[in-house]
């Protein structure tokens, strides 16, 4: 008899075990759940913001061929159409220093640069649809000299060449900054939930933090205690074309 009472003590013991088990994942279930939703909200807010930031950058490196004859200033003939690339452009010499550049007046696809000598023959020139474009600017006779895409004068190297060109997607500090200053507009926030398919009940925000640790970020009037936070470090471009590494937190609540 005492063998049998030991039995069912334990039965009973283990019955009830279980039943305090179930009835407290009945109680987490919902908020793990929930915590789950929010964490593929968040990588999914993450893709879809990126996209919204995000702009194409080419970079063309050119080499001037030195000669005796040529000027400070050289137009280099059809290279938008050479190096398949657009009319909104940043140039800029071998050390990064900003080259005054304009587009030939008389043939678009020629980019006129101003040396500041001719021993200045290595140029980057980075496009992209977030940058302004050129002028176009008029040349008159002898003021630049006209280089063609590896041509040759007297039997040596008299044109340019174009060693290198790189295509990338990244983040534009200029996209960023201008969703940032739109977000409390009237109807922009709302827009951008539809948009972005937000949940209802759900809001979100999100920030900026420079390679220098400034923060730039939305503002939102009320935020809960309770916020999930998503950091993603990025490379992004500034408005120089300068490729800098930052990164971005975007919050739910």
């Amino acid at each position: 008899m005492k063998k049998r009472g030991s039995h069912v003590g334990i039965v009973l013991s283990f019955v009830i075990f279980v039943t305090f088990l179930v009835f407290l994942y009945t109680i987490v279930e919902p908020e793990i759940r929930v915590q789950q939703d929010r964490e593929s909200l968040l990588d999914y807010l993450k893709i879809e913001l990126m996209e919204e930031f995000s702009a194409n950058l080419t970079s063309v490196t050119i080499s001037i061929n030195k000669t005796t004859y040529i000027h400070n200033c050289v137009i280099l003939e059809n290279l938008t159409n050479e190096a398949g690339i657009g009319s909104s452009l940043i140039v800029k010499d071998e050390i990064g220093n900003f080259a005054a550049a304009n587009l030939s007046e008389n043939d678009y696809t020629g980019l006129i640069i101003n040396r500041e000598n001719v021993e200045n023959v290595f140029f980057k020139i980075y496009n992209s649809e977030e940058f302004s474009e050129l002028e176009e600017r008029e040349v008159k006779w002898g003021e630049c000299t006209s280089l063609e895409k590896d041509e040759e004068w007297r039997g040596k190297p008299s044109g340019y060449s174009i060693p290198l060109i790189i295509k990338n997607e990244y983040v534009f500090e200029k996209k960023v900054v201008e969703l940032i200053n739109e977000y409390e507009s009237e109807g922009v926030y709302e827009n951008l939930r539809k948009e972005l398919k937000i949940p209802s009940g759900t809001e979100f925000g999100f920030s900026f933090t420079y390679s220098n640790g400034t923060i730039i970020e939305t503002k939102e009037k009320e935020i809960p205690t309770k916020v999930q936070v998503r950091e993603i470090p990025v490379q992004y471009v500034d408005k120089e074309a300068n490729i800098l590494l930052g990164s971005m937190n975007i919050k739910i609540w």
